[in-house]
């Protein structure tokens, strides 16, 4: 399995400019404020097509394995790394199983969301099933910068010197290792309700460490400081302030106590809600955070659902 680390614009979801934002990359986007990579994406009919801004007008697909005539190569995987706006150069995603074109091609009859956004062509295409585009908060695997083995200035790096080995049987092992089981909790049994309610906190706690734990963050608890959230995830540059909320049943409904409404809504960057429902008996976490790009609280998974959110008043009265 021969690998091609292609380096793009941040985006959150590369399914094109509406809804989302690019960041980053080369000269092209801080002139053009969009990327062609923006739809990488995005699938037409079950087919994922990949851009990134190369420097010249072919990609050398001969030092990826295709014979001197080919023009292009399958079975390639490509690894999509982008510059963190916190700082560092992270993988977001991969394909699998790519094709690889020596020059780009394009599009007989171009997608719907590639027309929209201006893209008229590819340098790669692959299967959408296989094919990774990790959560914001799971891109924490960050690419050495123009050391010896590593990733240069340019936007393609090659990765085939023997100094490149280690990291590259590291991406791999990310790569094949991305299904992790989801933490299980214990059933529960009939107890007092404010026992259940601890035994659910503990589970959702425990749900959602096990969950950065498993992304490589370090996961310190701050349930003590009463400082409007549970728990701080730290890994590199990058730390997270995380709120989490444990419900029994598998209804998503949740409320804040004042102190941990005002750090939601700061909206900040590096705060996150997390939610487990069904607790007890198998449960299901999810993580919410506020999308600059969208300009919206969302769920962070492939369908990225904005939250509801109904602010309540209340108000303690006594006699004087």
């Amino acid at each position: 399995m021969t690998i091609l680390f292609c380096n793009v614009g941040w985006m959150e979801r590369y399914q094109g400019i509406q809804g989302d934002q690019i960041s980053g990359g080369f000269a092209y986007i801080k002139e053009n404020g969009i990327g062609l990579e923006v739809c990488n994406f995005s699938q037409d009919n079950g087919i994922l097509y990949g851009n990134v801004q190369i420097r010249g007008e072919h990609i050398n697909v001969n030092r990826i394995g295709a014979d001197d005539d080919d023009d292009f190569i399958e079975g390639i995987t490509i690894v999509w790394t982008a510059n963190r706006p916190s700082g560092g150069t992270v993988i977001v995603g991969w394909y699998k199983n790519a094709t690889v074109y020596w020059s780009r091609q394009q599009f007989k009859k171009v997608p719907a969301v590639q027309s929209v956004n201006g893209v008229d062509g590819y340098w790669i295409k692959a299967p959408f099933d296989e094919a990774t585009l990790l959560p914001v908060d799971a891109r924490t695997f960050e690419i050495p910068r123009q050391k010896k083995g590593s990733m240069g200035r340019s936007a393609i790096w090659y990765a085939d010197s023997p100094e490149s080995v280690p990291l590259v049987k590291r991406v791999y092992a990310l790569i094949e290792n991305k299904h992790r089981p989801k933490p299980r909790g214990g059933k529960h049994s009939k107890t007092q309700d404010q026992e259940k309610k601890v035994a659910v906190e503990t589970a959702a706690i425990r749900s959602c460490c096990a969950h950065y734990e498993n992304l490589g963050y370090e996961v310190t608890s701050v349930e003590k400081d009463n400082v409007g959230w549970d728990l701080v995830a730290t890994v590199g540059k990058v730390s997270l302030r995380i709120e989490v909320k444990g419900l029994s049943g598998t209804m998503f409904s949740i409320e804040l106590t004042p102190n941990e409404y005002n750090a939601f809504t700061e909206e900040a960057i590096d705060y996150r809600l997390a939610v487990v429902v069904n607790a007890l008996e198998n449960p299901s976490l999810s993580i919410c955070r506020y999308s600059t790009e969208q300009g919206a609280w969302i769920i962070e998974d492939e369908e990225g659902d904005e939250l509801e959110i109904k602010v309540k008043q209340s108000a303690s009265i006594t006699r004087i």
